[in-house]
């Protein structure tokens, strides 16, 4: 049956008849995450004169291998009932050179959905500046000036060349994943060179305290980044089962529509074959420096560590909300004892309880950002329409535990960053830009962004403290300045903000670097399955 995304709302249900041949045609880990503990990505070109032969395998690839949103919600469904072992997932995305590689003409090829019909240019100043870009059909390595990334000169080997496309394993059994991996490179040998691969290992940290938690989460422990911090805490929710399983501990707005992830796919069914764009970039974490600084913080508010790293990520190590208490974690109340996530910053005007820099506040508001008249959001579905599904895993090694600063990892570990969208600029790169970069957002200073008056220094918020990208020769166009560490931070919890004396290289922010990546587009398996008879 059809779907239609104009009139969707929210989250689907699992057994509805109706939408049994979308979820078929439409690739796995978009509404959900794959839920693997082993990955490995694997990046792409084609060979020059091969057209017909890479035509042949990714349709083969798409009819015996690639998972659908129906498998692989199946598959956990029964894992979760029987603990049947899910096996191998598989997933296919394309750039847009893959595209023009295939023969796809422009007008067939995926383009970003902008939802609130940006103009491709703004005048400011007097001054006509680029503002809306299809990200996707430009290009990672194109968006340098806007995001503030590192130039591609600086990434690691393996991205600063042409990648046609991503292909993704999974799997809880890392042999089964090694075999499956071996056997791909064999079938690509003749048709494509592999300029990387990436492989990712979910890390997991038990708390002890942690109450209420999920039966896998009692046993193996939660999903932790390098820095040490609960991962993948709050989501938007596309399936019924999800929302309903996390009611109580999600703010009301968590269900998403699916237009938020989803386009139809120009080259499948219509109302029925759809697709998703997919961020991917490798960010690497520099452990040492982050928690030098959080040590550094902590000594000079005279606040005990686990509080000063709940100011710069807006959540204690487990999870917990900054907003809602002063202490180092484990929301164990006894009238609520979950940790919640179904919370927002009303009650919190001036950033006294969780700064305003704080990376959970910068990269997800909950609608603070909403202002009648206002720049960045006029109303809450303007804002909602910038969440992004994530779906990254760490990489290299083990969670480092040591107390000794010293023994920290300064690189080589870090996280591959995917997420994915119905509209690149709209949500991944307006996160980035608009939100975790821009030195003025959140208040005091929430509308300051085209050519406004610009607050002095003591009422700016400063970089995303764990995010937040600046190039020191780069200025964004529309903000004309770079953003700098952030620097007020609240003398208690809940009190007033004071400027501590911290060393520059001690500072917050800059402790997440760029290594390279790329925009693809995951297309519907009629799509895919339809390139062997083209």
């Amino acid at each position: 049956m059809p779907l239609d995304l104009a009139s969707n709302t929210g989250p689907i249900a699992l057994d509805d008849p109706d939408l049994g041949d979308f979820l078929a045609d439409l690739q796995g880990n978009i509404l959900n995450g794959h839920g693997r503990d082993h990955a490995v990505h694997i990046f792409i070109a084609f060979k020059p004169g091969k057209l017909l032969a890479v035509k042949e395998w990714i349709s083969r690839f798409a009819e015996t291998l690639i998972t659908s949103a129906k498998d692989q919600l199946d598959g956990a469904k029964a894992q979760k009932e029987s603990g049947i072992d899910a096996g191998l997932f598989a997933h296919f995305a394309l750039s847009a050179s893959g595209y023009d590689y295939l023969g796809v003409a422009k007008a067939s090829q995926p383009y970003g959905a902008n939802p609130q019909g940006r103009p491709s240019t703004l005048t400011i100043g007097g001054d006509e500046l680029p503002f809306y870009s299809d990200s996707f059909q430009a290009g990672l390595k194109s968006r340098r000036e806007a995001l503030l990334d590192p130039p591609a000169e600086q990434w690691q080997d393996g991205f600063a060349g042409v990648l046609d496309a991503l292909i993704i394993l999974a799997d809880d059994n890392p042999s089964d994943l090694t075999a499956a991996e071996l056997a791909v490179r064999q079938q690509l040998h003749d048709i494509a060179t592999i300029e990387t691969v990436e492989s990712g290992l979910t890390l997991r940290r038990k708390f002890e305290a942690t109450v209420n938690a999920t039966d896998i989460q009692k046993s193996f422990g939660n999903v932790v980044e390098h820095f040490g911090y609960a991962d993948g805490v709050s989501q938007p929710l596309f399936v019924q089962d999800k929302a309903t399983e996390s009611s109580g501990k999600y703010w009301p707005h968590a269900g998403a529509p699916l237009n938020l992830v989803l386009v139809a796919d120009p080259n499948g069914r219509p109302a029925i074959s759809f697709g998703s764009f997919l961020v991917f970039r490798k960010l690497e974490q520099n452990v040492r420096g982050f928690k030098t600084a959080e040590a550094r913080l902590a000594k000079a508010l005279g606040l005990p560590r686990e509080l000063a790293g709940a100011l710069a990520v807006g959540r204690y190590e487990d999870g917990t909300p900054a907003v809602l208490q002063p202490g180092d974690g484990i929301w164990a109340e006894s009238s609520n004892p979950t940790i919640p996530n179904d919370f927002n910053y009303h009650g919190d005007p001036d950033g006294r309880k969780c700064p305003f820099h704080a990376h959970v506040r910068k990269s997800n508001p909950r609608l603070e950002s909403v202002k009648a008249g206002g720049v960045l959001a006029q109303n809450d579905e303007e804002e909602l329409g910038h969440r992004i599904a994530r779906r990254g895993i760490t990489y290299g090694g083990p969670l480092s535990t040591s107390e000794d600063l010293d023994e920290l990892p300064s690189n080589g570990v870090g996280l591959l960053f995917m997420c994915y969208q119905s509209d690149i600029w709209e949500q991944f790169e307006f996160i980035q830009r608009f939100w975790c970069n821009n030195p003025l957002f959140l208040k005091p200073a929430i509308d300051t962004v085209a050519g406004q008056p610009s607050p002095p220094a003591a009422a700016r918020t400063g970089l995303d403290a764990v995010i937040g990208q600046k190039q020191d020769k780069l200025l964004d166009p529309l903000i004309g300045e770079a953003a700098q560490s952030p620097l007020n931070w609240p003398s208690e919890w809940g009190k007033a903000t004071v400027q501590p004396s911290i060393a520059s290289e001690d500072q917050f922010g800059q402790f997440v670097t760029l290594k390279g990546g790329e925009y693809f587009f995951s297309p519907s398996l009629s799509f895919l399955r339809g390139l062997g008879a083209s």
